[in-house]
Parts: structure tokens; C-alpha cells; sequence
């Protein structure tokens, strides 16, 4: 517990810089420095890494995209997606006897997931500005970090139903429901404090304008959001199973390594992209 609780504690300062400097490439770094660590753990997970060309295509793949110009995202996503297909088909060709298909498609799916769902990420930075995006990004990883919080507390005292035994034993379906009140009442509650925190102290940094959020469809978002972190939580839980570990790496004592620590905000980003689309949660006043 202890080592949780500092693991825990090292995050949140990792999170206070990176909020401090929102404003900056630091977010790019910081993105592809997670995304290349997560690429890492999971292809050594399947064996992988001995491919070593192999992994710094789809490494490359992912940096390039982290770095990608939002202007011109809609044609070099598509062009870079296309040339790393190539690239693993050839590497498929020259190794044959060694790579399979299916490893092949692993790497493809695995190198597409960790290099968008991150770029949404920076997209909502750069398509709202560093002060809505800082408010979307709280929004993101509450979504998965207070379900995790909220399922593990509510399991533990109350879990009888078992969720998903077979993948994730101490995954139960009480957790699963205090998980999802949990994120939402606190998402709504930062909500709240982010909206009080620009109304009273603009202009200060790259906070510039006071702010009105959408608390009904914060409220009505997280559910789904809370959903998909259990997804991505239980897909990389199959994963390990399947190649027989228990957690991607130990970067962070009793949390285990980057993959873990990320793999409940995979499916987030993007869906929180999708609701800025088409219904802003929070807008200038």
C-alpha cells in the first residue's frame, strides 16, 4: 500500500508540471515519452522486441504523429498509416519464418490505438487552447482514474457479483457501479471548481477568460467515458493474460509500468474529441 500511495503521489506531481506548462511542446514530449514506454512494455510482452526493426517503425510511427501539424492531420494520418502498413508487410517479408500475421496485426492495431488516442489528447489542446484543453484533460483521466478509485473501494467493501472473472478476478459488478458514480459525482465537482477557479482569477497565465461548463452533459458524459476505462482496462487485462504477466512493467511500484497506469484513458481521449465536435462542455463567456 505504501508503495502505491507514493507511486500515486509521483503521478499527481507529473501531472501538476504537466498542467503548469499546458501551454507548451512539454505536452508532445510528455505524450510521446508515455506512448513510446507503453509501446515498449507491450510488444515486450508479446515477445516482440527482438524484432528490432519491427518496433522502431511503429515507434517512429507513433512519434511522428504525436508531432504532426493539427492543420494537415486529416491527409498525413492517412499517409503515415498507409506507409506503416507497407513497412510491416515487408518486415513480414523478410522475416516470415519468424513473424506471424497475427503479430503483425498486433503491432498495427497497438501502434494506431497508442499514437490516437493520444493525439486526441493534443488535438483538444490545440483546437481549444491551452485553458479549455487543461479543463478536458482533467476530464479524461477523472473519468478513469476516479472509476478505478471508486471501483476498488466500492469492490472491495462491497463486491459480491463477479464482473468479468475469467479476465480480471477482482473486477465485480458493485465496483463497476461505484466506479461510475464515483467519476461522475467527482468529474462534476471539478467541474464545478475549474468554472470557480477562471471566473475568479482571470487573467492569470494562460487562463483568459471567465467560463461557463456544461455540468448536465459532464454529468451525462463520464458514464459512458467511465465505461470505455473499464474497456481498455479489461482489453490489456486480456492481453496479459494471454501472455501470461502480471502487470506490463514495474515503472511505477504497485501500479506497474506506463501501459498500466494508461490503458483505462486509451478509449477516453478520443471519445472526449468526438463530444467537443459536436457538443463543447465548457465555453468562453
Amino acid at each position: 500500500m505504501k508503495k502505491r500511495v507514493l507511486s500515486a503521489i509521483a503521478g499527481l506531481i507529473l501531472l501538476a508540471v504537466l498542467l503548469a506548462f499546458f501551454d507548451t511542446i512539454l505536452v508532445n514530449v510528455l505524450a510521446a515519452w508515455v506512448c513510446l514506454l507503453s509501446l515498449y512494455e507491450i510488444f515486450k510482452a508479446a515477445g516482440l522486441l527482438r524484432f528490432r526493426t519491427l518496433v522502431a517503425v511503429c515507434g517512429l510511427y507513433c512519434i511522428l504523429i504525436l508531432f504532426l501539424n493539427t492543420s494537415a492531420i486529416a491527409v498525413s494520418f492517412s499517409y503515415l498509416s498507409y506507409l506503416l502498413v507497407v513497412l510491416l508487410f515487408l518486415i513480414l517479408l523478410q522475416s516470415h519464418n519468424e513473424l506471424r500475421v497475427e503479430q503483425m496485426a498486433y503491432s498495427f492495431l497497438i501502434s494506431i490505438l497508442l499514437a490516437v488516442s493520444f493525439y486526441c489528447i493534443i488535438l483538444l489542446k490545440e483546437q481549444t487552447g491551452p485553458q479549455m484543453g487543461v479543463f478536458y484533460l482533467l476530464l479524461i483521466f477523472g473519468s478513469a482514474w476516479w472509476s478505478d478509485s471508486g471501483a476498488f473501494f466500492v469492490g472491495t467493501f462491497f463486491g459480491k457479483h463477479k464482473l468479468c472473472p475469467q479476465v480480471s478476478p477482482k473486477k465485480t459488478v458493485e465496483g463497476l457501479i461505484g466506479g461510475l458514480v464515483t467519476s461522475t459525482v467527482c468529474n462534476v465537482l471539478v467541474a464545478l471548481a475549474f468554472q470557480a477557479l477562471c471566473n475568479w482569477v482571470v487573467p492569470w497565465g494562460y487562463i483568459r477568460n471567465a467560463v461557463t461548463v456544461n455540468l448536465p452533459a459532464v454529468a451525462l458524459v463520464t458514464p459512458v467515458a467511465s465505461l470505455l476505462g473499464v474497456l481498455g482496462d479489461l482489453s490489456a487485462s486480456i492481453i496479459k493474460r494471454q501472455c501470461s504477466i502480471k502487470d506490463f512493467g514495474n515503472l511505477m511500484p504497485g501500479h506497474g509500468g506506463a501501459m498500466d497506469r494508461f490503458d483505462s484513458v486509451l478509449f477516453i481521449g478520443p471519445l472526449f474529441y468526438f463530444i467537443f465536435n459536436i457538443c463543447p462542455l465548457i465555453s468562453a463567456i
